[in-house]
């Protein structure tokens, strides 16, 4: 029997974290394959994950900083995300054994056949909610829990141009069931994050993603707000933070965008090599940022016609 490891990216949303310990909990629960399924974290957890988990007495997922090289390869399974670039150290150490996630693929190749679950849906918890029915489960009311406070974070509480009919109709069946509304919760669970001591550098570092453009790396972060005036007010720190972080991770870029889900649009903001992005964007870069309204999405509305651009 094989202990296989599940996990989302690095700099964890809440998305990534509760994709990963409830497929853990519904692999667990079905004996799937025979294997036991440990969630793990490569990062602090969210304020409002960890609020959750605690909440409801759940085991926090397992940090994991590295995958070593080893005689019999560490199975993995990947939430949330498929890049390397996005993932854990060492995954050439392991056997990735499954992958649940609504991004798009880039550069993934496996030694040996996978199970893969794959949807552009909204949230990676949408397709685990999913899951539960293809597997003939139903929820724990702890579990349609977790998976709707991330349905609802990472579709800016069904606002972003990423979410879907599936998206809606999962969400008022967990509402359903838990007896709240789905968007009323979100935002409960979105207002539990410490917004207003947010540092600089968190904004920056908190949610941000590396992507291969071109030849080229380029960091996209995402820092969500129900108030973007604090943060504006921050510009000439927010953008120090901006540079220390790329070249910290060694990118040639990096683009923030300051995301205000009453106002629904976004402040973004360029640092380092970043011709290719802004062309994608249609925007150049200035001083205090520029601000584009209906932008909610990274994945949809900034990543996608960034690389395009670069094509």
């Amino acid at each position: 029997m094989s202990n296989v490891l599940v996990f989302g990216h690095q700099n964890p949303d809440n998305d990534a974290i509760m994709s990963s310990v409830v497929l853990a909990q519904l692999l667990n629960q079905v004996n799937f394959n025979g294997c036991t399924y440990q969630a793990c974290c490569l990062g602090p957890l969210p304020a409002e994950s960890a609020k959750l988990l605690a909440d409801l007495g759940v085991a926090e997922p397992l940090p994991l900083d590295a995958i070593e090289p080893a005689d019999e390869p560490q199975q993995v399974i990947l939430t949330d995300h498929n890049e390397v670039g996005q993932t854990v150290a060492g995954i050439e150490n392991a056997q990735i054994v499954g992958v649940v996630d609504h991004h798009r693929f880039g550069g993934f190749t496996t030694a040996a056949p996978l199970t893969i679950v794959a949807m552009p849906w909204g949230s990676s918890c949408t397709i685990v909610a999913k899951l539960f029915e293809v597997l003939g489960q139903q929820p724990t009311d702890a579990q349609a829990r977790l998976l709707l406070s991330a349905m609802m974070t990472d579709t800016l509480m069904l606002k972003s141009p990423t979410t879907t009919d599936i998206d809606r109709a999962v969400a008022a069946k967990l509402g359903e069931q838990l007896g709240v509304d789905p968007v009323k919760f979100g935002m409960e669970v979105f207002l539990s994050r410490p917004s207003g001591s947010f540092t600089p550098e968190q904004m920056v570092g908190n949610d941000i993603k590396l992507f291969e453009v071109g030849a080229s790396k380029l960091l996209i972060g995402q820092y969500e707000t129900v108030d973007k005036s604090r943060a504006l007010g921050m510009v000439p720190e927010i953008r120090e933070a901006m540079r220390a972080y790329q070249a910290g991770k060694g990118a040639d870029g990096i683009v923030l965008c300051i995301t205000d889900i009453m106002e629904e649009g976004s402040q973004v903001l360029f640092e380092g090599e970043t011709a290719v992005a802004q062309k994608g964007l249609g925007i150049e870069d200035v001083a205090e940022g520029v601000w584009m309204p209906g932008v909610l999405s990274r994945k949809k509305q900034v990543a996608a016609p960034i690389l395009a651009a670069a094509e």
